[in-house]
């Protein structure tokens, strides 16, 4: 083989492994749960049932909130429930800073989504595979919440 089209064999070697690897996912489960009718009571708790293809080892979450410009308040706390824990967490998440600007990505309509990092956990066999999200704000119903969402990435 010239050495000038070994280089383009090794060129296109790197390109192909580049490519498979910028595709390759970490994420194992993505999912959002719509609140009826964007009234989220504290005794509603939201369920997210994770894969049997779920492996055991170690896993983020990432907890994503869509809301509408109508939310009052400026933070969210919730408790979240992860398989291997004995008892919630708690995430406190900032919607509008300081001026009451909105943290999140928005659209024309008054729709917001905003996703932070939430509590990591352990996965071995034989754990309970739901994740139950609910509110711990003040009052009993959250208005103007739509979705929650939850993303797990292998760690």
């Amino acid at each position: 083989m010239k050495p000038k089209n070994k280089a383009k064999w090794i060129l296109m070697i790197i390109i192909a492994y580049m490519t498979v690897i910028s595709c390759t996912t970490k994420t194992v489960y993505h999912h959002y749960r719509s609140i009826n009718d964007d009234k989220w009571n504290r005794t509603d708790t939201v369920f997210f049932t994770l894969p049997d293809s779920i492996e055991n080892g170690t896993y983020l979450t990432h907890i994503g909130i869509r809301h509408t410009v109508s939310y009052p308040y400026r933070d969210l706390w919730l408790s979240v429930s992860l398989p291997g824990k004995t008892g919630p967490d708690t995430v406190h998440i900032y919607l509008a800073n300081d001026r009451g600007n909105w943290n999140s990505n928005g659209t024309a309509s008054g729709y917001y989504q905003y996703e932070t990092d939430g509590p990591s956990f352990i996965y071995s066999e034989g754990c309970d595979s739901v994740i139950k999200v609910s509110h711990i704000m003040k009052g009993f119903t959250l208005p103007a919440i739509t979705d929650i969402g939850l993303k797990i990435t292998r760690e």
